[in-house]
């Protein structure tokens, strides 16, 4: 069970430090660039969120895992010896590397890690040098996603150009404790927000709904627009109930594991995030 929801808690919160990993961190960057033109960049992103939201944090998952369950995981009885790589698993090895270099380097080159994320991801689709037949791509491989992260994009472009972000950005102001003479009450306040979000449209949702409004929390709060735009991470990373994140419903279903089990390390973890990490942060 901790195993499982090792694999699903990890694959979403901890990915969040690292810019192209899951599809809210794509989300926000593509809202960003639409609503504000802003470029965000692999190794900026990972100095700012992987030391917390990243190592801190993955210490803390582990730390609740292993105090909720413990599991005891028994030896294989037979091992597999190891096979030399095949053609398709160097061609592979070769694509990772060269597409980690392009992210790391992309401040010199000035390719958006999610276009180099995206020219990989058709690489891997092509004939003969990818790694999908047509029959597998047909069957297997999920276009719903990609239809829907388009959707989200579409979304916080309308949001931003028809001016409903600054109307609910302006609901939202009259009631957030925001104040430039006190940035840490702004600070959490913005997280706050993100994070009661998370219980309307789930974490895939909230960078769409909250990038056009961030403008007027900067505004408001007095913290540079980019700060602002960056405070969302902590709360759409921050799952309170299991079901807001979607590794995690998958890894629960996979494992067929309870969802007060679930539920217990989503709580416990989140409190230790705005507790403890979140002043970090």
């Amino acid at each position: 069970m901790g195993l499982a929801l090792a694999v699903g808690f990890g694959t979403f919160q901890l990915s969040a430090s690292i810019l192209p990993a899951n599809v809210p961190n794509l989300v926000m960057a593509g809202a960003i660039e639409t609503t504000y033109g802003l470029h965000l960049s692999y190794v900026p992103y990972l100095v700012l969120h992987a030391p917390v939201l990243g190592i801190l944090k993955g210490i803390a998952l582990s730390a609740c895992i292993l105090a909720l369950f413990r599991d005891r995981p028994e030896a294989s009885g037979e091992v597999e010896p190891a096979r030399p790589l095949s053609a398709p698993e160097k061609r592979l090895a070769a694509l990772l590397v060269v597409t980690l270099g392009l992210w790391l380097t992309d401040s010199i080159h000035g390719i958006a890690p999610a276009w180099v994320g995206l020219a990989a991801a058709c690489l891997c689709l092509l004939p003969k040098i990818g790694f999908v037949t047509g029959e597998e791509f047909g069957k297997d491989v999920n276009h719903r996603t990609a239809i829907y992260v388009a959707a989200i994009l579409g979304l916080a472009a309308l949001a931003g150009q028809s001016g409903l972000g600054t109307v609910i950005g302006n609901a939202m102001l009259k009631v957030a404790p925001l104040d430039p003479s006190a940035p840490f009450t702004s600070f959490a306040s913005i997280v706050g927000i993100t994070t009661l979000l998370n219980f309307i449209v789930t974490a895939n949702g909230v960078p769409a709904l909250f990038t056009p409004l961030a403008q007027s929390f900067a505004t408001a709060s007095g913290l540079p627009l980019l700060t602002v735009l960056m405070v969302q991470v902590i709360g759409f990373a921050t799952p309170v109930l299991p079901y807001q994140a979607s590794p995690i419903v998958v890894a629960m279903g996979m494992g067929k594991i309870p969802f007060a089990a679930a539920l217990r390390l989503s709580l416990l973890l989140a409190a230790i995030t705005f507790l403890v990490l979140m002043p970090l942060n």
